[in-house]
C-alpha cells in the first residue's frame, strides 16, 4: 500500500481501459473490449458503478453493519468486548476504494469501490487536452461527475475529517510525485459546498448541444441523462449538507441563508422531494437509486449473518416502533422461529445486554428476509424524497423559513419512508409472503399517534423528525444515520460501555490507514488529531 496516494495516477493509466466491462455495463461504453485508452464518457461511466453506494457485501459487512449503524445503533451488534474497535484491513479498503478503483474485476459480488478521485483527475486531465471546440461535447460529463466526486468526498470527511484531495492524483494531473497533504476538513466542506451551487447554476442555465446530450443519455445509466434529476440531486446532497454544518456553534448563519434560498425558490433550486406526493410516490421515478447490475446474483444475507446483525435493534423496535404501532415493522422485520421450529408469537428485539445472544437469537426478531436478507435487489440509494422533506421539517422548525411548513414536511417525509419500505420489499422477485402496502387510513392514524403526532415544544418536535429520519436511514444508510446521529445527539439512545480499556464507547471518527500514517510523510500534520475521540467539525464544541 506504500504511497497509495501518489500512485493512483499510474494505476489509471495502467488499467483504466476498462477492458473487459461487465455485463450490462458494456452497453454504456463504446467498444469496450477493444478500448486501450481511457475516454471521459467511460471514466464517467465507470464512477457510476459504486458498490459503496449499493448495499454489497464490503460495504455492509466490514463498514456499515459493524461500525456506522451499530454506533448508532440503527443496526443491533454482537456484545464482545471488541464491538467498538476499528478493523484495520475494511477500513483500509474503504479509504483505498475513495481513491483508487477496485470495481475493474469480474467478481461482481466483491467490487468495492470506484477509485473517483483517480478516475476523476483523468477525466480532468483528458478534458483539458481537448481541443477548444470539442469540450461542450464533454462538459456535461465533468459537471455531474463532479457532483457524484463532490458528495463522495464529503461523506469521507464525515468518517475521517481533514483527508487528502487537492493534491491527491496529482501524478496523472502533472506528471509530479508528491505525497499530498491533508486538506482541513472544514475547507473541504466549503469546497463542497460552494462547488454545488456552482454546478446547481450551471445546470439551472445548460443545454447541452447534439453531440453531448446523445452521449449522455447513452452514458448516464444512474439518472438517464435527465438534466432535472441531475439538477435535484446536486440541490439535495447541498440541503444535506448544510444542515451538516447547522449547529449554533458551526456555520448556523450560512446554513440558514443557503437553505432559505433553496427552499423560498423550488424553481431555481428543485429538490428531490417527491413534489408532495405522499403513499403514492414512485421512488423508483423520484429518487437518485443506484440498481444492481443485471448479473449481480449475490445478497445481503452473508453480511448479516458472519457478524449476527441479523438481530433487529432494541431501541429502534422496542422503543421507537412498538410502542407506536408502525405500519412498517413487518416490511423490515421477522418474528423469527424457535430452534423447536415453533414461530415467535410478537415482534421484540432483543436486549443489547443479553449474555448468550447466540442461544438466544431465534427468541426474537430479525431484519425481514424478503426486504432485507434475501433482496439481491436492494438498490444503492444517493438521496431520496424522505430524507429531503426531513431536512425541510427541521429547517421550517428551526428557524421558522418560508416556502413551507415544518408539520407538512415532517408527515410527508413520514408518508414517504412508509412508501419506500413498501418499494424495496416490492424489489424483492423471491418474496415470502404478499405484504400489501398500508393504506392512506392506516398512515393516517399512525401520524395523528401520541407518539409520532406533531406537537409538543419545538425540542420535542425535532427530536421527532430526527427519530424519524434515522428510522428511514435504518441499515442501508447507516453512513448518513451515524453522520446525523453525531450532528444531534439523536435519537437518546443507550450506550451499553464495552470493557475493552480505552474503546469503552464508540469513536466519534475512523482512524486513519496504515498506508497514510506509514507512508504518506504530510500525515505528521494532522498525527494529533488522528484519535477515535477527535470530533468531526459538525459536531461542534
Amino acid at each position: 500500500m506504500k504511497k497509495t496516494l501518489i500512485k493512483i495516477g499510474c494505476f489509471i493509466a495502467l488499467s483504466i481501459g476498462l477492458a473487459g466491462c461487465k455485463g450490462e455495463l458494456d452497453d454504456y461504453y463504446i467498444d469496450p473490449d477493444k478500448t486501450s485508452n481511457p475516454t471521459i464518457e467511460k471514466l464517467f461511466s465507470s464512477i457510476l458503478d459504486n458498490n459503496r453506494v449499493r448495499p454489497n457485501y464490503s460495504e455492509m459487512r466490514e463498514i456499515v453493519l459493524p461500525m456506522c449503524a451499530a454506533f448508532c445503533q440503527t443496526a443491533a451488534s454482537d456484545n464482545k468486548e471488541e464491538r467498538y474497535l476499528q478493523p484495520a484491513n475494511p477500513v483500509q479498503s474503504l479509504w483505498n476504494d475513495y481513491y483508487t478503483p477496485s470495481n475493474q474485476g469480474t467478481d461482481l459480488n466483491y467490487n468495492t469501490g470506484n477509485g473517483i478521485v483517480a478516475q476523476y483527475r483523468t477525466m480532468e486531465r483528458l478534458y483539458r487536452e481537448l481541443p477548444l471546440d470539442e469540450r461542450p461535447n464533454f462538459t456535461i460529463f465533468m459537471k455531474a461527475g463532479q457532483a457524484l466526486l463532490l458528495d463522495q468526498t464529503a461523506q469521507m470527511v464525515d468518517m475521517f475529517g481533514d483527508i487528502p484531495f487537492t493534491e491527491a492524483g496529482s501524478l496523472d494531473i502533472d506528471n509530479t510525485i508528491s505525497n499530498a497533504k491533508f486538506d482541513d476538513q472544514r475547507m473541504l466542506y466549503d469546497t463542497v459546498l460552494v462547488g454545488l451551487k456552482d454546478l446547481a447554476d450551471w445546470f439551472t442555465a445548460t443545454t447541452p448541444n447534439a453531440i453531448a446530450t446523445a452521449s449522455f443519455n447513452a452514458q448516464d445509466y444512474l439518472m438517464k441523462g435527465s438534466i432535472d434529476k441531475w439538477r435535484r440531486y446536486i440541490n439535495s446532497i447541498r440541503l444535506r449538507y448544510l444542515m451538516r454544518i447547522s449547529r449554533s456553534d458551526v456555520e448556523e448563519a450560512r446554513a440558514k441563508t443557503e437553505i432559505q434560498e433553496i427552499l423560498a425558490n423550488p424553481i431555481l433550486y428543485p429538490l428531490v422531494d417527491g413534489d408532495g406526493i405522499g403513499d403514492n410516490y414512485s421512488p423508483a421515478s423520484t429518487d437518485i437509486l443506484l440498481y444492481q447490475l443485471t448479473n449481480y446474483t449475490n445478497t445481503p444475507m452473508n453480511s448479516f449473518t458472519e457478524i449476527r446483525a441479523q438481530m433487529a435493534p432494541e431501541y429502534m423496535l422496542n422503543k421507537v416502533m412498538l410502542p407506536s404501532n408502525d405500519p412498517r415493522i413487518p416490511f423490515m422485520f421477522d418474528k423469527n422461529t424457535r430452534t423447536d421450529k415453533t414461530p415467535n408469537r410478537w415482534y421484540q428485539a432483543m436486549s443489547q445486554t443479553e449474555v448468550r445472544q447466540t442461544d438466544s437469537m431465534n427468541n426474537y426478531s430479525i431484519w425481514d428476509s424478503t426486504t432485507y436478507l434475501t433482496n439481491g435487489k436492494l438498490p444503492g440509494i444517493y438521496m431520496s424524497a424522505a430524507e429531503v422533506n426531513f431536512l425541510k421539517a427541521e429547517a421550517f422548525e428551526r428557524w421558522g423559513l418560508t416556502g413551507g411548513t415544518a408539520q407538512g414536511s415532517y408527515e410527508l417525509g413520514i408518508r414517504q419512508a412508509i412508501a419506500f419500505i413498501n418499494f424495496l420489499n416490492k424489489q424483492n422477485p423471491s418474496a415470502r409472503e404478499a405484504l400489501p402496502q398500508p393504506s392512506t387510513a392506516t398512515v393516517s392514524a399512525f401520524i395523528s399517534g401520541a407518539n409520532i403526532a406533531y406537537t409538543g415544544t419545538s425540542t420535542e418536535k425535532l427530536e421527532k423528525i430526527y427519530i424519524q429520519k434515522w428510522l428511514h436511514f435504518n441499515i442501508l444508510q447507516g453512513r448518513q444515520a451515524w453522520a446525523e446521529y453525531r450532528r444531534t445527539g439523536y435519537p437518546r439512545i443507550t450506550v451499553i460501555p464495552s470493557a475493552r480499556a480505552g474503546y469503552e464507547l464508540p469513536p466519534n471518527r475512523f482512524l486513519y490507514p496504515a498506508s497514510e500514517t506509514g507512508y504518506n510523510s504530510s500525515y505528521e500534520a494532522v498525527r494529533a488529531k488522528n484519535t477515535r475521540d477527535a470530533k468531526i467539525f459538525w459536531m461542534g464544541e
